[in-house]
């Protein structure tokens, strides 16, 4: 899927498919350029749109498993540029997450910055089991497009870094909705039909001791943040509420966002309460769109 600013809509929706890939060793030192599909090329691309690309200092390494591991990166244009103005969404200039392609392990940072050189740095990356890892780079660049609401159109690049030798694939796991993460339990709320290339709302009631969490907190400008990932290719949709943050004095934060394809879907969705940062995940079974969706709000699977 070609790496070009994607209209928002009403949430910001990301849709981004196979990885950004890096250029062989032979070529890292010449100049590069970010093709149309998504990898890094030696000659400049022929192309009617801009596309960005990771490069990093991988450089095919296998990373250590338990410790802290540092990694770098630019991100280079279609022009063999790399981009140094980045334009701030959700209180940071990059969005970075790293996920494990059987989508068993998952995790949101955000790398420090040197504008001179273009440079994001993570410095404590740590791999907890082996595996192939996607790097997801989500940022805005500030020259770049604006969405209807005058917002800067966000980017994703992409780039998979290998951990470890022994690599073993989980399951995907169940589609219970309730689940507890730490003392919270966690409910996905849903249609009980999801249907591919239809908008769909999906709502998080959180309760701790029976009762509803009234002291969410604001997370990175937001009451939450959630990253939707198909099994198998790991198309990415990166959300936010739909709700503002007196919303989340209720306990339940509402998400909107449309499955691309038919499959399965895992959820992974961030909320904040006493300073603490707390993760969930839910997976979710998406049918062939050829039916409308039911109306939302109604039949909801709990």
């Amino acid at each position: 899927m070609k790496r070009t600013a994607i209209p928002s809509l009403l949430l910001g929706l990301l849709l981004i498919g196979a990885g950004c890939q890096r250029a062989p060793a032979s070529v890292a030192d010449q100049r590069l350029y970010c093709g149309g599909d998504g990898t890094l090329v030696t000659t400049m691309p022929v192309q009617s749109h801009r596309s960005y690309c990771i490069k990093s200092d991988a450089g095919g390494k296998n990373y250590a498993l338990g410790r802290p591991n540092s990694y770098t990166f630019t991100i280079i244009d279609d022009q063999g540029v790399t981009l140094k103005e980045f334009a701030e969404t959700h209180t940071q200039l990059m969005h970075v997450f790293i996920v494990r392609k059987d989508l068993a392990h998952f995790e949101h940072v955000h790398p420090s910055y040197d504008p001179a050189t273009g440079t994001f740095s993570i410095i404590n990356l740590t791999f907890r089991a082996d595996g192939i890892h996607r790097i997801f780079a989500d940022f805005a660049p500030a020259t770049g497009a604006r969405g209807a609401d005058g917002l800067p159109l966000r980017v994703v690049a992409t780039e998979d870094l290998t951990a470890g030798t022994n690599y073993v694939a989980y399951p995907l796991g169940g589609e219970g909705r309730t689940k507890m993460f730490g003392d919270q339990r966690v409910t996905l709320e849903t249609p009980s039909v999801l249907t591919s290339g239809t908008e769909h709302t999906f709502t998080y009631v959180i309760e701790r001791l029976e009762k509803p969490v009234t002291d969410l907190e604001p997370y990175l400008g937001a009451l939450g943040h959630a990253v939707v990932l198909r099994e198998g290719t790991l198309d990415f949709t990166h959300v936010h509420p739909v709700d503002d943050l007196e919303a989340g004095k209720e306990g339940r934060v509402r998400f909107m966002t449309t499955f691309p394809e038919a499959g399965k879907y895992k959820i992974f969705a961030e909320f904040k309460r006493g300073g603490e940062v707390f993760a969930t995940d839910f997976v979710v079974t998406v049918e062939e769109g050829f039916e409308p969706a039911p109306h939302e709000g109604t039949d909801m699977m709990h």
